[in-house]
């Protein structure tokens, strides 16, 4: 198995054409720069050279020992190894890689992350397997009777934010707030004996006894020892923090260091996150409300990268946010004025009174709906709208016209870009028609656009789906504006031939108020990994679909150059 993932032999330098060394043919060593390691466990270094570099411009080459210069390698050796004790000594935890990741970059992946300095510092501590025997152990123990004054009324004596002062009374080890209450394999890293002195145990505890040890513990930070930290920067000291688990608020003061024998645990004030962790945590605990999958930060991006106003960003999966109290009125319309359906189960739009003012119809004029098992048909004119079923409809929330308002369920990385900034990819392969989210942020008029910061600009996106171009378009204008809220969406760049479409989607309010929400679904099959794009200025595309733009069109002085690179590029984009 090993030898399918052995690296194929490197071609030979060529020195011959290169100037620069001495008479003996020798080019000065900068230093070593870098490191992969190889499924085999050999080691690789990234050697910089001095006076001379490849046509290129590059001027490192890959060896796994450099001669006469052995030091160079032990002196990197040495500053890596103390790297790596110090991301232990800082946290235990490890990031998940995804599925697209390259299996021949894990080993390293695993060496930057300091796993095996971990794996050691892990070994030296408790295990947590017999999390529920601990529980049930300790607490018989601080349920009996004082052996001195034997006071039978004698309970818990633990206090917030009071250490325990004697190895008998030292709390114990969790791994999680959600737990299996039953048994658990047992480990011997875990189990411990108390000595001669130790107190009779009492019978079984109750689920009582179990709430009062957790009430008590709840001014502590219980440290997981199999916790996984989803916001890791690879190689970074200062990014990798402990992702612990609360049970209510974090106690400010650290308890003081008790003994290690018999059942413990490990009390300490959780780390805050920062950076591109914080802000991971922060758009996963609102994606994760609305039940969203997954999102992610790539490890590409550094916490350098990261502009101040992303802190202040609110993340929002499903919603628009108004500063305008009238235009929320508008959106949130009187219960009647919804059409609803009194389906069991929606088969036929013809049939299903919320589809009443739907436009969608196949030749013969008979109403379909949007979808097809799950996936969007792409059966739309131009101009025209899709009508989910609504709160007020009978139907359950897995009826088949109920796509768009569903919570996100593929997970979404966001990543740098070559060329242009910061973009959007899914870790999976997407199916065309797949419906991957709506634009979200905040909801303004048109007019008021003019009126936004400059900054805003490239983050408004116009809600002109029923608006036909070339015909007079009537009715309230409205956008929505991402910049200081929204989702993942806010980071898909234009592409002129794009792996998504939008569309127009209405079921939180009715289409006579002209804010519907803008879906994105796949346009073509789409592989795990490759971005998301869209087509900011679609009615180009049109023209030049029905040969109306074959002369030279006429640039915007505010357009854009487009650096999309795909073999039919427009060259440019209007803004």
């Amino acid at each position: 198995m090993m030898d399918l993932w052995k690296r194929s032999p490197s071609p030979e330098e060529s020195w011959s054409d290169a100037e620069g060394g001495n008479e003996n043919g020798e080019w000065p060593i900068k230093g070593v720069v870098g490191e992969e390691l190889d499924p085999d466990g050999t080691s690789r270094y990234e050697v910089r050279w001095g006076n001379w570099s490849r046509k290129d411009g590059t001027n490192t080459t890959w060896q796994t020992h450099i001669t006469d210069r052995s030091d160079l390698i032990n002196r990197w050796n040495k500053v890596q190894g103390n790297k790596r004790n110090a991301l232990a000594q800082d946290s235990l935890d490890m990031e998940v890689s995804w599925p697209d990741d390259a299996v021949h970059k894990r080993f390293t992946f695993l060496r930057a992350q300091a796993y095996e300095e971990k794996k050691h510092k892990r070994l030296d501590k408790p295990s947590a397997a017999n999390w529920d025997k601990e529980i049930e152990s300790a607490c018989r123990c601080t349920d009996e009777p004082d052996a001195e004054d034997g006071n039978a009324a004698s309970r818990l004596r633990m206090r917030r934010g009071t250490p325990r002062s004697t190895p008998s009374s030292d709390v114990l080890r969790s791994s999680s707030a959600k737990r299996t209450r039953g048994p658990t394999p047992s480990n011997p890293l875990s189990s411990s004996k108390r000595g001669a002195s130790a107190r009779k145990r009492s019978p079984s505890i109750g689920d009582d006894a179990f709430r009062s040890l957790m009430f008590n513990l709840s001014a502590s930070t219980v440290e997981s020892p199999r916790a996984i930290s989803k916001g890791v920067t690879e190689g970074s000291k200062n990014a990798i923090t402990n992702h612990s688990v609360k049970y209510g608020q974090a106690s400010t003061t650290k308890p003081a260091p008790s003994a290690m024998n018999g059942d413990v645990i490990f009390v300490r004030p959780a780390k805050p996150l920062r950076g591109r962790a914080h802000l991971q945590s922060n758009w996963n605990k609102a994606a994760q409300e609305t039940g969203a999958a997954d999102l992610r930060i790539s490890n590409e991006i550094v916490d350098g990268d990261i502009g101040q106003h992303l802190y202040k960003f609110k993340y929002m999966e499903r919603s628009y946010h108004f500063d305008n109290d009238g235009l929320q009125s508008i959106f949130d319309v009187d219960p009647g004025a919804f059409l609803a359906c009194a389906c069991t189960t929606c088969q036929r739009a013809s049939r299903c009174d919320c589809q009443t003012e739907s436009e969608i119809t196949n030749e013969r004029g008979l109403k379909l709906y949007a979808y097809s098992g799950g996936l969007f048909a792409f059966r739309i004119p131009q101009g025209v709208e899709v009508i989910e079923c609504n709160k007020y409809c009978r139907c359950s929330p897995t009826c088949g016209n109920r796509v768009a308002q569903k919570p996100r369920d593929i997970p979404i990385e966001i990543f740098k870009t070559k060329q242009c900034g910061w973009g959007a990819r899914c870790p999976v392969a997407l199916p065309k028609g797949k419906v991957l989210g709506i634009y979200t942020g905040t909801l303004l008029r048109r007019e008021d656009v003019e009126n936004l910061s400059p900054e805003h600009i490239g983050y408004v996106f116009d809600l002109d789906g029923t608006e036909v171009r070339g015909q007079h378009n009537a009715g309230d204008k409205f956008s929505v504006d991402s910049y200081d809220c929204g989702n993942w969406t806010r980071f898909v760049n234009h592409s002129c031939s794009p792996s998504m479409k939008v569309y127009s989607v209405v079921f939180d309010t009715i289409r006579e108020v002209h804010m519907p929400y803008v879906a994105f679904v796949a346009a073509r099959d789409i592989p795990a990994g490759e971005e998301l794009t869209i087509d900011y200025e679609p009615s180009a595309a049109e023209e030049m679909a029905e040969g109306t733009g074959k002369q030279k069109r006429k640039m915007s002085p505010t357009a854009l150059l487009c650096k999309c690179g795909a073999e039919r590029c427009r060259g440019w984009i209007k803004q």
